[in-house]
């Protein structure tokens, strides 16, 4: 595994960067990581969750060998991980998103040896560092999808069961009242972190599986989104879902052959797919992220014959055209990545043919210039 060292090197377009910066936060019970950019513990199989403080909750997980319940936040300011409160309930394939309050829902995913499935759910207190435990769901669910909607209430829809068998059905947690509710359920069998995005209209689009479906969240009714199998004819898994700013989405990779190659675009005015250009590399496993210009990063992942990429490319949907982008620091799949308020993405954790990770790596866009100092 490749660590940074304390030596600078200048670089172009992309950089890695971990600077010296002010005292570190103070968080309930916090322990500073002993060096910069490196989690207290490898992790994967987590969702990672930017705060309204411009920090970065990781909660949970895979190290390896075991679940973990334990929390840690990234300091952009200081570019340490730091703890904070753990986890009441061990769990890996959890789903996660931030409240409009600036609190953080924990759903679901699984604690156990086995794959199994919980249907306990938690939230998490930026300014105290401490988790509660919420109303649990109706129904365990390993590795759902969940949005946020318009009016602040949480869509949590599909997963998996204990014996690996998709769940078809959906509820609703209203953060006000912090209780669940039935919704209609899903006609297709739905799940997988982020594979799912609010569209202009209110509506929202839930791309996975073989038959991608929209939700309307103003009659509680759910409807095909476009042809069984998109424009790619294929089913998708593993893959990424971004809202483009003309208010298409972009779909890239997943794990068959025929996803992992190709791309394509949601077009909600005609409630159709239209296959796009084809990114260099085949991938899976990946992360993406919307640039400030409105350009897609593609970054990692993997690939079913060369292994863990550290392969990076760039969509531009106003060409559909692909352009490569420098490599990441260390091959990595299964990645978290995010922006950071100064500009920069912070990708972290993973895994990787020499096991699961505990790195991480900041990138600056061009025309950026900015220092590494790669940990040894």
């Amino acid at each position: 595994m490749r660590r940074f060292s304390t030596s600078c090197v200048t670089m172009l377009w992309l950089g890695v960067v971990f600077a010296c910066g002010p005292a570190p936060r103070a968080d309930a019970g916090g322990v500073e990581a002993p060096v910069p950019g490196v989690l207290s513990t490898p992790r994967r199989l987590l969702p990672y969750i930017a705060l309204d403080d411009g920090r970065v909750l990781a909660a949970g997980g895979h190290d390896g060998s075991r679940t973990l319940g334990s929390s840690e936040v990234f300091d952009p300011d200081t570019g340490r991980w730091r703890s904070t409160g753990a986890l009441r309930t061990a769990r890996r394939n959890h789903a996660a998103v931030r409240l409009p309050d600036g609190r953080v829902l924990v759903v679901g995913g699984s604690n156990g040896v086995t794959v199994g499935a919980l249907a306990s759910a938690e939230l998490y207190a930026p300014d105290t560092g401490v988790w509660t435990q919420a109303a649990p769901m109706s129904e365990a669910r390993n590795d759902p999808a969940v949005v946020v909607l318009p009016d602040g209430r949480v869509l949590v829809a599909g997963g998996t069961d204990v014996d690996l068998r998709p769940v078809r059905s959906a509820e609703l947690f209203d953060p006000v009242t912090g209780t669940w509710s039935a919704a209609e359920a899903p006609a297709y069998a739905r799940g997988g972190a982020g594979t799912a995005v609010v569209l202009r209209t209110g509506k929202v689009l839930f791309a996975s599986g073989l038959q991608s479906e929209l939700y309307d969240p103003a009659t509680g009714h759910w409807e095909k989104a476009g042809a069984v199998g998109g424009a790619a004819g294929t089913h998708r898994l593993g893959h990424t879902v971004t809202l483009l700013p003309d208010g298409r989405v972009l779909v890239v990779g997943g794990t068959t052959t025929q996803a992992a190659r190709t791309a394509e675009v949601y077009v909600p005015e005609r409630n159709d797919w239209e296959l796009v250009e084809a990114p260099a590399v085949p991938r899976e496993h990946h992360a993406a992220l919307l640039t400030a210009e409105g350009a897609v990063l593609v970054v990692g992942g993997e690939h079913s014959s060369r292994g863990t990429l550290d392969s990076a490319e760039r969509f531009d949907p106003a060409k559909g055209l692909w352009t490569q982008a420098p490599t990441l620091h260390e091959p990595r799949g299964e990645a978290g990545a995010l922006w950071l308020r100064r500009g920069t993405v912070l990708v972290v954790g993973g895994v990787n043919e020499l096991g699961t990770l505990a790195t991480s790596e900041e990138y600056v866009p061009a025309p950026a210039v900015a220092q590494v100092t790669p940990l040894e």
